[in-house]
């Protein structure tokens, strides 16, 4: 053989297969680089041959993604294995948008949807899918036939759990933002109304006790106008504390109180809002005293009530009864809607928890039952729930007994002092209401104290600075602009020296009672003469306060 270029034919060939055999060093050093990065991402991924309609390369993420094996994946066809494990409410998009790529019309997508796992679980998956095409443009397929399909899932379970609880404490916030502001406006309308009811009460008992004590006067056809109009106040006052306790702002004041009587003040509220399609019987047969707020216990039945009324949307019984249980006394109400599971039943009492969203033409805020179970626990009691599905729900509430010496000595006290005698003791009401300060006044003089009023807070300072002789008592409303009754105890207190016992009048504040006490008590409005000439009394005859005190 003749040399023709002067190159050994040997050479050449030993250099091509060192060349060769670097390239496939490289292959398979890329390889492993490949098998590494792919196994072991934290990204679910996969490889699907479209031409052969299956999973070519999965890794080990999307088996824990998916709770399945990849051996099991491997074999499977990959849309019907789409369709099995894809929430089904997320299947229609995915299977769309795929249906684009498929056709060439979209080179990539991502979508984000559920997966339901084997065990019953479900996971958030944020796809980005793209696909290999041959590239030989065909009719109907720009981008020439699909050969290759890969997937890159990113669990975001985590992240849509997070922002699903952000979106909840979110609308918590709201709707304790709505409540605070109802809470305001309630406190603003039941402050007016009780001055109202005030000036109402307090001259239907004086018109009531001038007939009493004028011969000349039909005291019967008296007795008969003013009746009503007192009465019309006390149902008032009630629906006031209603509306306190409704907006989280009610002045909780617990007395001895007999709990069927506190329970039928509600039958004409109740019928008003149960409907005329749901029965009731009621069976209130106890004769037990409780020691509880009478609006709390308002606020009780209410609520009870309703969560009766909620489950029972075509009608149906609801049972209402009260009975004597040894040392206890029980409070009950049932309905014979759809019941509890026991799961619902567990988180019944939880803040915000509500099954009313589920039911068309309820809505719930979730702190009806939480409400309950708060007042009954500060009362001392307890509350249980009796419920199936299917089968109606019981709620049971049980409060301490008590005794009869000590709802009679509660009683006996306020009746005690009823026509209280003056001792010469002087008196600075303080109310900015002109008719009701008028109307305390009035009262305090009548029963001969030495009264002098001052319209407001700031004029009460003066009057007590500018005194010849120091007051014995200050009478006075709690929600006043600028200087309020609290603030004005406080002043007082911070003052030292000998100080005036102080009475604090008012239908609401936000002054809890617990820093109203070191001061005084209160007297909630609407109040008669007698209900204030008794507190009066009590809170002249209580021991004065230690020099400095509450400063």
């Amino acid at each position: 053989m003749t040399q023709t270029d002067g190159k050994d034919p040997g050479v050449e060939v030993d250099a091509l297969r060192a060349e060769l055999a670097a390239t496939r060093a490289r292959v398979a050093e890329l390889e492993e680089w490949f098998e590494v990065a792919f196994e072991h991402a934290p990204v679910a991924m996969a490889v699907v041959s479209a031409k052969e309609n299956r999973y070519v390369r999965v890794n080990r993420a999307l088996e824990e993604l998916l709770g399945q094996p990849r051996e099991y994946i491997l074999q499977v066809d990959p849309f019907s294995f789409l369709q099995r494990f894809t929430h089904p409410d997320d299947l229609g998009e995915d299977q769309a948008i795929f249906g684009e790529l498929a056709l060439g019309k979209r080179r990539w997508y991502q979508v984000q949807k559920r997966y339901l796992r084997p065990d019953g679980s479900m996971r958030w998956g944020h796809l980005f899918v793209s696909g290999a095409f041959d590239g030989i443009a065909r009719p109907g397929l720009p981008l020439g036939a699909l050969r290759f399909v890969v997937t890159h899932i990113f669990d975001i379970t985590e992240q849509k759990t997070l922002q699903t609880e952000v979106a909840r404490r979110e609308a918590e916030l709201r709707h304790a933002q709505r409540i605070e502001a109802i809470g305001r406006l309630a406190g603003g309308v039941a402050h007016d109304f009780n001055n109202l009811l005030t000036v109402i009460a307090g001259h239907g008992h004086i018109l009531r006790e001038l007939a009493d004590g004028d011969p000349s006067v039909p005291t019967s056809e008296v007795r008969d106008n003013v009746e009503p109009i007192l009465a019309a106040v006390a149902r008032a006052a009630t629906l006031t504390t209603q509306l306190l306790a409704q907006g989280r702002r009610e002045m909780v004041t617990p007395r001895a109180l007999p709990l069927s009587d506190a329970v039928a003040t509600m039958k004409q509220l109740l019928a008003r809002v149960i409907g005329s399609n749901i029965e009731i019987e009621a069976a209130l047969v106890a004769t037990g005293w409780v020691h509880a707020d009478q609006g709390q216990i308002g606020q009780v039945v209410m609520n009870l009530v309703l969560n009766a009324r909620d489950a029972m949307p075509d009608g149906g019984v609801m049972t209402i009864e009260t009975r004597d249980d040894g040392e206890r006394v029980v409070l009950s109400v049932a309905d014979t809607g759809h019941g509890m599971s026991e799961e619902v039943k567990a988180r019944a009492f939880e803040a915000f928890f509500t099954t009313r969203a589920d039911r068309p033409g309820t809505q719930g805020t979730g702190l009806g039952l939480t409400t309950v179970q708060r007042i009954v626990q500060e009362a001392g009691g307890t509350i249980a729930i009796a419920s199936e599905p299917g089968r109606g729900t019981r709620v049971t509430v049980s409060l301490p007994r008590v005794a009869a010496a000590q709802a009679s000595e509660e009683k006996g006290s306020a009746d005690k002092g009823a026509r209280p005698s003056a001792r010469g003791e002087r008196v600075l009401v303080v109310e900015d209401e002109s008719s009701v300060r008028a109307l305390v006044a009035s009262v305090l003089v009548g029963a001969h104290y030495d009264v002098t009023a001052a319209k407001n807070g700031e004029e009460a300072l003066r009057f007590i600075a500018e005194a010849d002789k120091p007051f014995d008592l200050v009478v006075t409303d709690l929600v006043m602009a600028r200087v309020g009754g609290a603030a004005l105890a406080r002043e007082l207190a911070k003052r030292g020296g000998t100080r005036p016992r102080m009475l604090f009048i008012s239908g609401y504040s936000d002054d809890a009672l617990a820093e109203l006490a070191p001061h005084g008590e209160l007297l909630k409005k609407p109040f008669g003469p007698s209900e204030l000439l008794a507190a009066v009394r009590r809170a002249l005859d209580a021991p004065p306060a230690p020099v400095g005190e509450g400063a």
